[in-house]
């Protein structure tokens, strides 16, 4: 059987599935909160490493519409299938041909359309994986090196990226021989560089990236064995029914690890470790997604007739998906006007009415919003930038780093808010404030003009609260500076 021209047709529809949700899903909070990054480049950002922002940077050379941006994953995907059918043409073309398909169609990739982190740390982690597997095979010190490269490029996109490194060193100690053990030093010496530099930013930044990611986002956590009901969920989907079966009945290719299996090893070890996780804390559905290229490399050691029926499977699967995701965007956005997020919903999708309101009430007033979501996507569509403006959340803090209220005692504000509630909350850091509801297509916007922003009350009231809540010294770290503090408080 040639499977290569199916291939072909399938990489052909998929990609152009890919490209009508690149163009009909609005731009996403995180996408929007990126592309501030994007235009303020750094060696570091407060939530997450900085490869992102450089990806979203680079990208706006050819122009700030979404889809501009979106060209990186739309290519990731094909980049990655061309490299797992060379990968498995060594065991049998005719799989290799098949499995790059299964994997066209999976959801893991044929929802990757968004420019986030996630699609840096998929692609890298992927080539830190083959190339790891090439210095394996060829035992030159140029794959293991470039591999290392890759995973300090991976640790640069986001730090789930570790359970990678995780994975060889279970790898190495697994298999115990001496040449594996030489790849993965030299795969370390290739990352350190990179990895060095995101440890030297977070030294001279309060360790933002550390404290993020380990402290801020996992207060409260609780046993709850619900999480891990969706957790399992989430994997059927992500692996797609059929295979999920085929996975759970051959006990999860613990089989294909006593073989030494490689690809194993950095699927199960994420899998695992977020099967743990979920115990405590709730997993998003992304998570495991940066280690599924290796699933489907994985598979290639099933019987022909069940890829080929895995195939058929994920075809109705993406169909499915593709239909309710057109259907979603479709339908008139009023529909959704009983939801409780329907002013959120009407920001996304219908953009321009609001932006043509704030714009003729702006009267050379600083336009701020309340959330990091808002602030972000508002300054993509209204091409403004808007002020983030008494948030106490713990994501979005990194306008806190490009924004210095300094310079804005005395001025006037126009901040938007979806919370009439606001201008209780604000009142404080004005000498006055006035309120205009106004609706766009049903959903109630808030438009707080504060006139003359007293500075000195919102440094000791909000600023000195932001303080104690995430620029506190790590007693634990060392840290060369706090620039937060150095900048409100210093004096």
């Amino acid at each position: 059987m040639n499977t290569k021209k199916p291939f072909l047709w399938v990489l052909g529809i998929s990609t152009c599935i890919r490209i009508l949700f690149a163009k009909i899903v609005p731009i996403t909070g995180d996408e929007a909160y990126f592309i501030v990054w994007a235009k303020h480049l750094s060696w570091g950002y407060y939530e997450h490493p900085p490869m992102i922002g450089w990806v979203m940077w680079l990208f706006s050379f050819l122009g700030n519409d979404i889809f501009i941006y979106r060209i990186f994953p739309l290519i990731a995907i094909p980049l990655m299938t061309v490299i797992i059918v060379n990968l498995l043409k060594e065991v049998d073309r005719n799989r290799a041909f098949l499995c790059a398909s299964i994997f066209l169609l999976s959801p893991v990739s044929i929802l990757n359309v968004l420019s986030v982190n996630d699609v840096p740390l998929i692609l890298f982690t992927f080539l830190s994986g083959v190339f790891f597997y090439r210095a394996l095979k060829t035992l030159r010190i140029f794959d293991a090196v470039l591999s290392g490269f890759f995973f300090g490029c991976a640790f640069l996109s986001k730090y789930f990226s570790v359970l990678f490194g995780m994975a060889l060193l279970i790898f190495c100690m697994v298999t115990g021989k001496k040449n594996v053990w030489k790849t993965f030093f030299l795969f370390f010496i290739g990352s350190l560089p990179l990895i060095t530099v995101n440890i030297l930013w977070n030294y001279t930044h309060c360790w933002l990236n550390i404290m993020f990611n380990l402290f801020y986002r996992n207060k409260g956590m609780t046993l709850n064995f619900f999480n891990v009901f969706i957790y399992l969920l989430e994997q059927i989907f992500l692996m797609t029914p059929y295979l999920s079966v085929k996975f759970y009945k051959n006990r999860c290719f613990l089989d294909e690890c006593k073989k030494k299996n490689l690809f194993c090893f950095v699927f199960l070890t994420p899998f695992f470790f977020f099967l743990f996780i979920s115990l405590i804390k709730s997993v998003g559905l992304h998570w495991m997604a940066s280690f599924y290229p290796f699933f489907f490399l994985v598979i290639a050691h099933l019987p022909f007739d069940a890829l080929d029926r895995a195939l058929r499977h994920c075809f109705y699967l993406s169909l499915t998906v593709m239909i309710i995701v057109v259907i979603i965007f479709a339908i008139p956005v009023e529909v959704y006007k009983g939801l409780r997020k329907y002013p959120q919903i009407v920001m996304f999708l219908r953009p321009s009415e609001l932006c043509e309101i704030i714009e003729k009430n702006l009267n050379g007033r600083i336009p701020a919003s309340t959330g990091y979501t808002e602030t972000s996507v508002l300054s993509y569509h209204c091409r403004k930038d808007f002020v983030l403006f008494g948030s106490l959340s713990r994501s979005g803090r990194y306008y806190d780093y490009i924004t210095d209220f300094r310079n804005f005692d005395g001025k006037d504000f126009l901040i938007v808010s979806l919370n009439e509630k606001d201008v209780e909350k604000f009142a404080m850091y004005f000498q006055s404030l006035s309120v205009k509801n106004v609706e766009v297509m049903g959903a109630k916007f808030y438009l707080v003009n504060g006139n003359h922003f007293i500075f000195n009350n919102y440094r000791n009231l909000y600023l000195r609260k932001i303080s104690s809540m995430y620029y506190s010294p790590v007693r634990f770290l060392p840290a060369s500076r706090n620039f937060f503090m150095e900048r409100y408080f210093s004096g």
